[in-house]
């Protein structure tokens, strides 16, 4: 996996963060740069250690199931991509609460759990340590990122970008989903 690929994979992973750092800013009250650094180290670091922790399992089970790995990880990659194009327009209201540790870690969590899945597949698709590091750091810093952009402009933007957003980051989880499978 190359940069350039490293970096459209961390900014679609941070995509579902974006959009609900945006809509979570309503219930965060006023803004203070301790305030939103709380909110984007949660989203970040919850992010970087899911992918990394997939990427571990994957890593640990990918020479058992060797012959169907690259499927396994198209299949993940197709099912992930296309459930954040499905949620993106189904244009359901979801309120978002980002006050309070559980509240925050909750919704933290809840953003972060295709990354585990990501993860997963792309060691069973033979992703090496190295570039797993590299990937782990791009999704902190790139999640990070977007939350803290997301709290700060809040709910403005995410009405305007939410679902083009969310439909163009399944689209790049499906692009690398074919790349394995080929």
């Amino acid at each position: 996996m190359n940069l350039i690929e490293i970096l459209f994979l961390s900014l679609s992973l941070s995509v579902d963060t974006l959009v609900v750092s945006m809509s979570g800013s309503v219930s965060l009250g006023r803004m203070s740069p301790p305030k939103v650094l709380k909110v984007a180290l949660a989203f970040g670091i919850m992010q970087a250690g899911l992918i990394f922790a997939g990427w571990l399992l994957g890593a640990s089970v990918a020479s058992f199931v060797h012959q169907a790995a690259h499927i396994i990880g198209f299949v993940i990659l197709l099912y992930i991509g296309g459930s954040m194009i499905w949620s993106a327009v189904r244009k359901s209201e979801e309120n978002v609460c980002l006050n309070g540790m559980k509240h925050l870690l909750l919704a933290a969590f809840a953003t972060s759990v295709d990354a585990f899945a990501v993860g997963v597949s792309l060691a069973m698709a033979g992703m090496e340590f190295s570039p797993a590091i590299s990937l782990t750091v791009s999704v902190f810093a790139m999640t990070v990122l977007a939350a803290v952009f997301g709290v700060v402009c809040g709910s403005l933007v995410g009405c305007r970008f939410g679902t083009p957003a969310r439909v163009a980051g399944g689209l790049v989880l499906i692009a690398i989903g074919i790349r394995l499978l080929i």
